[in-house]
């Protein structure tokens, strides 16, 4: 009887044991887009499932992942040319197309695939990037162009980000509006240069930039169009955001999967969630983005606050070969604080 009780003690603990290890664990960066993760997308899955979910906050998502301890997360948000950088790296779990059937109404060109076609990061929200103004100093006729951020006018009235950020993003932005692509920056440098020439400072936070563009310390910058509608629904009413007539870039957040992390099912099914039109629409509401997934209906009231629609947001968009861009990453990077380190002396 005691050796039964043993056993049927042990079975127990271990059907314990099983049960609280199916847990999906997703780190991302610390801040209300982590707070939003957790009440928005992963309370109604774990609801809907019965899966726990959990969020655990990181300094460095990309570097979470390539860390020895990658498998201590079962999924990570990166941004999307990090996603990209990867994605060939055999650091990421591989899902077919019938493993994350969602899959079907995503745009192809913002799902991550590896060498072998298996999709490796699913893109969950997207926001772009264009000109961040402050209206009291300026207005939309200001900056129809991208090159207008280089007119002596805005001499130490701009802001310029790092330039981690700034060699993929601005960099290649600046080349587009120019008649380059990724992989030709070459037309995009003088633009580049001038906007640094014009920079007050480089700014190291985004918390940094709401502060400066909400002082008027700033009159503009190439900034995130989340950030402006926060900004916005924070009060701050002269807060503008533009897309120039080159376009908006493009920036769609993604979220891998650390390749040997345990509860793989679990994993899928929520990477799939992520993937729906339903999880997108709540963390996009909440955080100011617009679904990639092409069934998502935002609600008119957000579309107001927005002031466009998704379809209209899609035409002005560009997308740029990510993974060029992320093949020539630090050279590029290399450039941008050469030309920085110049224009400071």
């Amino acid at each position: 009887m005691k050796h039964f009780l043993n056993a049927a003690a042990i079975g127990l603990c271990a059907t314990f044991a099983t049960g609280a290890s199916a847990e999906v664990i997703h780190a991302t960066w610390g801040g209300g887009g982590a707070r939003t993760l957790a009440d928005y997308v992963q309370k109604p899955f774990s609801d809907q499932t019965g899966i726990a979910t959990r969020v655990v906050e990181v300094p460095n998502t990309a570097g979470a992942v390539r860390a020895p301890t990658a498998s201590q997360y079962n999924a990570v948000t990166v941004t999307f040319f990090e996603g990209v950088g990867l994605s060939d790296t055999g650091l990421l779990e591989g899902f077919t197309d019938e493993e994350i059937p969602e899959v079907k109404n995503l745009p192809p060109e913002v799902v991550i695939r590896n060498e072998e076609g298996l999709i490796v990061g699913i893109p969950t929200y997207f926001a772009y990037y264009g000109i961040v103004y402050n209206s009291d100093l300026a207005s939309a006729d200001d900056f129809k162009s991208w090159n207008a951020l280089a007119d002596p006018k805005w001499k130490g009235k701009l802001a310029v980000t790092r330039p981690v950020y700034a060699s993929a993003y601005d960099l290649t932005m600046f080349a587009h509006a120019n008649g380059g692509d990724a992989a030709n920056i070459e037309p995009g440098i003088d633009l580049l240069k001038g906007v640094i020439g014009n920079a007050l400072t480089t700014y190291t936070s985004l918390a940094h930039m709401n502060t400066l563009l909400g002082t008027g310390e700033v009159t503009a910058v190439p900034f995130y169009s989340t950030r402006a509608w926060h900004l916005q629904r924070e009060g701050q009413k002269n807060i503008q955001i533009v897309i120039p007539e080159e376009g908006g870039l493009m920036l769609a957040y993604a979220v891998v999967a650390p390749k040997g992390a345990a509860n793989r099912e679990e994993t899928r099914q929520y990477m799939n969630y992520l993937a729906g039109a339903e999880s997108q629409v709540a963390v996009s509401i909440e955080g100011g983005g617009i679904p990639t997934n092409n069934l998502a209906k935002l609600p008119q009231d957000y579309l107001d606050t927005l002031g466009t629609t998704r379809e209209e947001l899609m035409k002005k968009m560009y997308v740029p070969d990510w993974k060029t861009v992320w093949e020539h990453h630090e050279e590029r990077i290399n450039m941008v604080e050469q030309l920085m380190s110049e224009a400071a002396k």
